[in-house]
């Protein structure tokens, strides 16, 4: 990045992943003073990923998915683990943008962005432009991810290569609420026959299904098992979690047939990993944040620069 510390900028970028919103207490400020904000990864046709920051209600009511065009205006350049970018107040974001730019962006991504390996600007360190090549985000292997005890501590993207050897398809999805800016989980009114939504306060004649279901996953050093949302969901079984929901419970035999289908394809996962805690029992629970076909011309050049690597 050509840009020094303090620069403010404009920024048009893809969204690679999203964390949640943490509230921090500032360094130099009064102890009960909190603000909150939301990182995510960003990355263009440089090659790099940065991490980006919102603040308050931008980080709060920040809806963007994985693989969207945002248009950052007014980001600020800083050092922190060698180049971060982040949005003042003063600043703005549009999402998918209908502008030349974005759409010559989008379909770089999804031609040869989606499944690029990107560098980092971590080496650099901080204060001013020195040079240094970044690190390359390597994809992990099933038995890395386990043995490296990923997410534990906190929340770690990374990407993995498997092919899907099970679906756990006795639960795949929850009635989730009709709203169109809410997934909360509604539940039925046995005396109405309506699905109630406690935060929208609002009841429905049926719910809007989505997906949430776990598949296990396998290469050629050992297995995990990933958990999918609706998104994914809907790109592995070819149909709505409403359709899915209705074949299981009309036509057994086409409901069975889907997940048959989904099931020993390979795909490339972008992943999270992240220790929860449920009824005193901690855990790391791994989620997909999207899932594409492998690549196997780059997968090729990939594992080639790997061999070379070796042979130095």
């Amino acid at each position: 990045m050509k840009y020094e510390k303090g620069a403010i900028v404009d920024v048009l970028c893809v969204v690679r992943s999203v964390e949640d919103v943490v509230e921090i207490t500032p360094k130099n400020g009064p102890t009960d003073r909190k603000m909150v904000k939301r990182d995510m990864n960003v990355v263009d046709k440089s090659g790099y990923q940065v991490r980006a920051t919102v603040w308050g209600d931008d980080a709060r009511e920040f809806k963007v998915p994985v693989d969207a065009i945002v248009a950052f205006k007014g980001m600020r350049v800083g050092d922190f683990g060698g180049r971060t970018l982040s949005l003042p107040s003063i600043g703005s974001l549009t999402a998918n943008p209908d502008i030349p730019e974005a759409h010559m962006l989008r379909g770089w991504y999804d031609s040869a962005g989606r499944n690029a390996s990107f560098q980092t600007y971590e080496s650099m360190g901080g204060g001013g432009g020195g040079g240094g090549e970044g690190r390359t985000d390597q994809i992990k292997t099933m038995a890395a991810v386990r043995d490296e005890n990923l997410g534990a501590d906190h929340a770690e993207y990374f990407s993995v290569k498997g092919t899907i050897v099970f679906v756990r398809s006795t639960t795949l999805a929850y009635p989730g609420c009709a709203s169109p800016d809410c997934s909360k989980k509604v539940i039925e009114d046995a005396s109405t026959g309506q699905w109630r939504c406690e935060k929208c306060e609002r009841s429905f004649a049926s719910p809007e299904y989505r997906y949430i279901f776990s598949v296990n996953v396998s290469d050629e050093t050992g297995q995990n098992w990933l958990q999918c949302f609706n998104e994914v969901g809907e790109q592995l079984l070819g149909c709505s979690a409403n359709e899915m929901i209705r074949l299981q419970q009309q036509d057994e035999a086409a409901f069975n047939q889907r997940i048959a289908d989904a099931t020993f394809q390979e795909f490339q996962f972008r992943c999270r990993a992240k220790s929860e805690t449920f009824n005193d029992n901690t855990r790391v629970r791994i989620s997909v944040v999207a899932m594409t076909k492998v690549d196997y011309v780059a997968e090729a050049h990939r594992l080639n620069k790997l061999i070379e690597a070796f042979s130095m």
